[in-house]
């Protein structure tokens, strides 16, 4: 199989990809966050063999993407990188996946260019209307989120790279209880986030979801794109034993939902072949 990595620009900035196999239609893999786009491989990989040309990015400031130097990780810029990916990677269209962030991300773009994207496949993250409607209904969730405000403090990052990314290593174990995450894998997204600028990228898209980080208009813009209505074909799927976000949060979800058993947060690295066998079953 045919595995590289390709630099891409786009949206004006230079990607980073991973690429895997030679089809003549293109998968777009997005990760999400404390990762990188190396977890998608497992899935890459049967997806290629499946006869797709598969990319996966390093997203916007996750070295050894560019680091952009306005700063801006807002909801519209992140959809607007994707947008231009296609095009730039050679396709008109493209099978999206993204997972955490990369969902979010995947739901946004789908809506800002749905002519880009054949079909969404999202992977532990609900659509924004559907979490934001069960958050209110439970205090648990309130609490497993809360770190999304914290990332917003100013010592965040030194929190996170204190005792050699200790709090990296409890949100794997935490958000996929009773699974071992492979050491090789998590040294490497730690190497990833102790590039330099990367993690202080990273929690920026945290930031980006307060107005005062990002000012009143970008805010806006990005708060209209995450609660647009889903305009392609769109599944989702949970791990039944998530812990960042429990699968009770995709209840009233506007697409079919996909719980799959004995696993967390993860998918991409814990359940590859259910991601794949439901891709493909749904293209069938």
């Amino acid at each position: 199989m045919l595995t590289f990595t390709r630099k891409v620009n786009a949206n004006g900035l230079a990607f980073a990809v991973r690429m895997f196999g030679e089809g003549n239609r293109l998968a777009l893999m997005l990760h999400g966050f404390p990762d990188d786009a190396d977890s998608m491989a497992p899935v890459a990989r049967r997806l290629a063999q499946a006869g797709f040309t598969v990319a996966a990015p390093f997203l916007r400031g996750y070295q050894p993407t560019e680091v952009p130097a306005d700063g801006r990780y807002d909801l519209v810029a992140l959809a607007e990188d994707v947008v231009q990916l296609v095009p730039a990677l050679g396709f008109e269209r493209a099978v999206l996946i993204g997972h955490d962030w990369g969902a979010a991300i995947a739901y946004a773009a789908s809506g800002l260019a749905p002519a880009r994207f054949e079909r969404v496949l999202a992977l532990s993250v609900p659509p924004v209307p559907t979490f934001v409607r069960n958050l209110r209904r439970d205090p648990g969730q309130v609490r497993r989120s809360a770190y999304m405000l914290r990332f917003q403090l100013p010592l965040a990052a030194r929190a996170l790279r204190a005792h050699d990314f200790a709090g990296i290593e409890a949100l794997w174990t935490r958000w996929s209880p009773g699974w071992q995450p492979p050491a090789e894998r998590l040294g490497e997204v730690k190497s990833t986030l102790a590039a330099d600028g990367t993690l202080d990228a990273a929690l920026g898209y945290y930031r980006a979801l307060r107005p005062r980080f990002i000012g009143a208009r970008r805010w806006q813009a990005a708060r209209a794109l995450a609660w647009r209505p889903l305009s392609r074909p769109t599944r989702a799927m949970v791990g039944a034993r998530d812990g960042c976000i429990a699968p009770a949060l995709f209840t009233g979800a506007p697409c079919p939902v996909i719980t799959v058993p004995d696993a967390g947060h993860f998918l991409p690295l814990e359940a590859p072949d259910a991601i794949v066998h439901h891709l493909l079953e749904w293209e069938s």
